[in-house]
């Protein structure tokens, strides 16, 4: 069962194969309100701290990249070609 109380996501069932556990716990009891559950998430503050992990970061930046157009991805291919000649 997953729910997401300050992100939007309603609660419902999901398959154990498309879900990534994380190190994160929450002390809740079965069958918590949606209202509980989000004022636990929020003092727990857990979308910060979900936000420094490697993997977010990971998904951010592979959002970033989709909405490059053609001209940032040259922009892009550029820099590096500078940062690689600076580097030898």
């Amino acid at each position: 069962m997953i729910d997401g109380p300050t992100t939007g996501v309603k609660r419902q069932e999901i398959s154990l194969r498309r879900v990534s556990l994380t190190d994160f716990t929450l002390d809740i009891t079965r069958g918590i309100k949606n209202a509980a559950l989000k004022s636990v998430v929020e003092k727990f503050d857990l979308i910060k701290k979900w936000g420094n992990t490697p993997f977010a970061k990971k998904i951010h930046r592979g959002q970033v990249r989709a909405k490059l157009t053609d001209f940032d991805r040259f922009k892009v291919m550029v820099l590096k070609k500078k940062v690689k000649f600076h580097l030898k």
